[in-house]
């Protein structure tokens, strides 16, 4: 209340006083009020009972509790004072109040003006009113529910109490919705549906089972239901509700009178108990669903059970013989699936050893024939121009081991230096040698927006992007178009299985031209090993199956969408990688000094030839070179070794121990061991984490007598610079 009004209401008890009239705390309609307070409001007592100063000093206090409205009325029905929690219900604020803006008639809806003046009627009347019930007008134009409760304190004032029961009022009409939701509901199903006050006496018979049995409502309650059971059936029913536990459900089988068709039918007994307060039971609620069709039907099935279990034989002998003769067939067709199998690969083993035995006999023939001429003349005497024949056979091996790399490449069992790059940089360094190598005639686009990076040998995606703008210029010999793409995808759901990949974020490397084109029969067989289109001279038909194996063996796939006439794309995808682009490892300068500097080399490796030849090399360089054919024995020799500056050994050892085995023996007792791992196969994917370790280099079989010295001379130079 304002200042003002206090004073005003101050003035008014003291003209009361004056007058001999005064506040009486106890009145009807005070204690009604008060007794609402008191129960929403325990912390606010309000002893009415006793009218003192400390009684209406406590009844002030309530009134301006916050759940409680208080409005004072004048005679005319204008609202002259309110506390802030009727203000609150109204939206209306104190300055609109003080204007003078608000009364009874206008916050009151049309609909209940006529109970309202009633009230105020009675108000004039007996100076107080019967607690009812209306609704208000917010100043947002919105309803609520509020209780209502008025006292004249004189003839020209009035005050009453405003409860906000909005809530109770939207629970008391959800009720009543659910409840014509639930009738609705019954009278939709075809069950007869019954309620049952205690063990078996209903109060209450849906429609359904009034119009099927022509019993009414009044006759079905308490046990009178009964009466429209089969006689061999009542006894069971009520054995049913005997039996039935406050917590459990009812279920029995019984007939029940038709009265149309003027025949008793099967139904099926359904109650439920229902709890009030979750430990008393009030009421069962239950069904009849009709089975009579089922029950006829169980009859007729129990009298021809004789009949169909004879049937029942024959046709289970006759399937016998059936399933007999599909586990022939299956058997005949699993064969001859197996033998085609076998076929399909004998078919690929024989085009890829013939095009392996191709390309090595004719290599094996340079190598032979070089070596024969060299024989030949040093046994004459002859060392003139012998270079050449060297020249040629060396040749020879390159090419052999550019095909075993191949091979390995297309079986995803190269060894690769994996590391994290940026496929956009790669291909943007070598933007001028591709188009040196298409030729004038192509025109080259390089589309290199996304620099995202991926996990992988960064020289083998230069030899694949460089393979793919081969092929490519070789299918415009006319000229045309070559687009390299680098393009980011989020590749999900069908697409995922489509292209065979995990999902997730992956690199797209796209290189596409506009040249011939592939049909369907050829484009089925790009990938497949030593499949060529073009003349025996020009390709050996590695090519894509070497770079199907990279990408595939970096975690990736590759795809190929061919148009005859139109063009073809060739994508690679990568694996998204997080985080930047890592630091290259130095290759060994080709004209630094190779010569020992005294260190001891521990040498191993079971093949005689390549140990022997190792061996040769490295003492011819000045090292001091232990040797041994296994681990057992390279472990027993380094025990006899003081010092070992660098372990050379090839991975693949026979016996229990094999190279990465005992490079970790090894260095568990002499720090700073440096390892150049040796190998000609390479699948296992923890050597390429072994030699991604500090101080430890993989070399290739074969490898060249200088690839081998600038290595080790690489390895043990890292101590002097620190690395």
């Amino acid at each position: 209340m304002t200042d003002k009004s206090v004073k005003d209401t101050a003035a008014q008890s003291t003209e009361q006083q004056e007058d001999g009239r005064t506040l009486d705390p106890t009145a009807p309609g005070i204690q009604a009020a008060a007794s609402v307070i008191n129960e929403q409001n325990p912390q606010l007592p309000l002893w009415v009972e006793y009218p003192d100063a400390q009684g209406e000093a406590r009844l002030r206090r309530a009134l301006e509790v916050e759940t409680i409205g208080v409005i004072y009325l004048d005679m005319t029905g204008r609202i002259v004072d309110a506390n802030n929690a009727f203000l609150a219900m109204s939206l209306y604020s104190r300055e609109e109040l003080e204007a003078g803006k608000l009364s009874w008639e206008r916050l009151t809806p049309k609909e209940f003006l006529t109970c309202s003046r009633q009230a105020f009627a009675e108000l004039r009347e007996r100076g107080e009113t019967t607690p009812y019930e209306k609704q208000y007008i917010r100043k947002d134009g919105t309803r609520w529910w509020a209780l209502f409760a008025a006292k004249k304190l004189n003839p020209d004032l009035a005050f009453e109490f405003v409860i906000n029961i909005s809530e109770r009022k939207e629970a008391e009409q959800a009720l009543i919705q659910s409840e014509r939701r639930l009738r609705s509901l019954i009278e939709a199903v075809p069950q007869l549906v019954w309620r049952s006050a205690s063990y078996g006496d209903w109060t209450w018979a849906s429609s359904q089972w009034i119009e099927y049995t022509h019993m009414t409502s009044a006759d079905s309650q308490g046990l009178g239901w009964i009466s429209a059971l089969h006689p061999d059936d009542r006894e069971a029913a009520r054995r049913g509700w005997q039996q039935a536990s406050p917590d459990g459900a009812i279920s029995f089988d019984c007939r029940i009178w038709n009265a149309q068709g003027q025949c008793y039918e099967w139904f099926q007994t359904r109650a439920t108990p229902v709890e009030g307060d979750g430990q008393h039971l009030v009421e069962w609620v239950g069904t009849f669903t009709n089975i009579n069709e089922q029950v006829i039907a169980r009859e007729e099935l129990r009298r021809s059970q004789a009949e169909l279990e004879h049937r029942v034989a024959e046709r289970t002998a006759e399937l016998q013989q059936a399933i007999d003769a599909l586990h022939g067939e299956a058997r005949d067709r699993q064969k001859a699936e197996e033998q085609l199998l076998q076929s399909e690969k004998l078919k690929a083993i024989g085009q890829l050893t013939g095009g392996i035995a191709h390309d090595f006999n004719n290599l094996l023939a340079g190598i032979s024939g070089s070596l024969e001429v060299i024989q030949l003349r040093v046994s004459s005497g002859r060392t003139e121009g012998l270079e050449r024949y060297t020249d040629m056979a060396l040749s020879s091996v390159k090419r052999a081991a550019a095909l075993t790399h191949r091979l390995l490449a297309f079986s995803r069992q190269q060894s690769l230096a994996p590391r994290v790059v940026q496929p956009a940089r790669i291909i943007s360094e070598l933007e001028d040698l591709i188009r040196r190598t298409v030729g004038p005639s192509i025109s080259l686009v390089c589309r290199l927006a996304d620099d995202e990076p991926v996990l992988c040998d960064p020289g083998q995606l230069e030899n694949a992007v460089v393979n793919l703008a081969i092929n490519a210029r070789d299918a415009m010999p006319a000229g045309g178009e070559l687009i390299i793409e680098v393009r980011r995808h989020s590749i999900s759901g069908a697409l995922a299985a489509q292209r065979e990949l995990p999902p997730g974020e992956y690199v797209g490397i796209s290189v596409t031209d506009n040249g011939e084109g592939m049909p369907p029969e050829v484009l089925a067989r790009a990938f497949d090993p030593f499949f060529t289109t073009k003349k025996i001279s020009e390709g050996t038909g590695l090519g894509l199956s070497m770079v199907y194996g990279f990408a595939q063996q970096s975690g990736g796939q590759a795809r190929i969408h061919s148009t005859p006439d139109v063009g073809t794309t060739v994508t690679l995808y990568f694996p998204r990688q997080e985080g930047k682009e890592s630091v290259v490892v130095p290759e060994p300068d080709p004209y630094r000094m190779q010569r020992a500097r005294g260190e001891t080399v521990l040498v191993v490796d079971d093949e005689q030839a390549v140990r022997h030849l190792m061996i040769e090399v490295l003492q011819d360089l000045g090292y001091q070179v232990a040797e041994a054919a296994d681990g057992p024995r390279a472990l027993d020799i380094a025990e006899r070794l003081d010092h070992i500056d660098i372990l050379v050994t090839d991975v693949g050892l026979s016996g229990p121990i094999n190279g990465r085995d005992l490079a970790e023996q090894l260095r568990s007792t002499r720090d700073g061991l440096k390892v150049l791992f040796v190998t000609g196969f390479a699948a296992d994917q923890s050597l390429e984490q072994a030699t991604s370790k500090p101080d430890t280099r993989l070399l290739t079989k074969p490898f060249s007598v200088d690839a081998l010295s600038k290595w080790v001379r690489f390895l043990l130079d890292q101590n002097d610079s620190g690395s």
